[in-house]
């Protein structure tokens, strides 16, 4: 029998596993819809893209309501340099720091996808707190 905070981790892998930068969050917003449909509950995709769940309950003033948004935070290629390297714009408030050494995938206006590791051209070692 799986046990609730199982089906909570597989969940949460299965949605953060949805590619979703800022402009292409239909495919997360169609996944949660349709879990909760499929748990019984009645759920709709608002106009700005939100998932909105009726949870039930039997008061009107003693209601919850649960909002998070569903993209994800990172940056937008403002520029292909001659060298091939990408010039970023952060979104969402994203350090290009916090980036570094991690995996990446650059979403084209013709549908294509690449993917790589992000590295900062400027970046510098410190040791021993120097």
């Amino acid at each position: 029998m799986k046990t609730y905070a199982n089906y909570a981790w597989e969940q949460a892998a299965a949605f953060l596993a949805i590619d979703s930068p800022s402009g292409y969050t239909a495919r997360a917003a169609a996944w949660v819809k349709e879990k909760f449909e499929a748990l019984g509950f009645k759920a709709e995709i608002t106009t700005k893209g939100g998932v909105l769940i009726d949870l039930g309950g039997k008061k009107e003033d003693d209601a919850l309501l649960l909002e998070a948004h569903a993209d994800t935070l990172g940056a937008m290629v403002a520029q292909i340099k001659g060298n091939g390297r990408l010039r970023l714009t952060a979104l969402g408030g994203m350090k290009a720091d916090n980036g570094e050494a991690e995996n990446v995938r650059v979403y084209t206006r013709d549908g294509k996808i690449y993917e790589g590791t992000l590295q900062l051209c400027n970046a510098s070692v410190h040791v021993n707190g120097d």
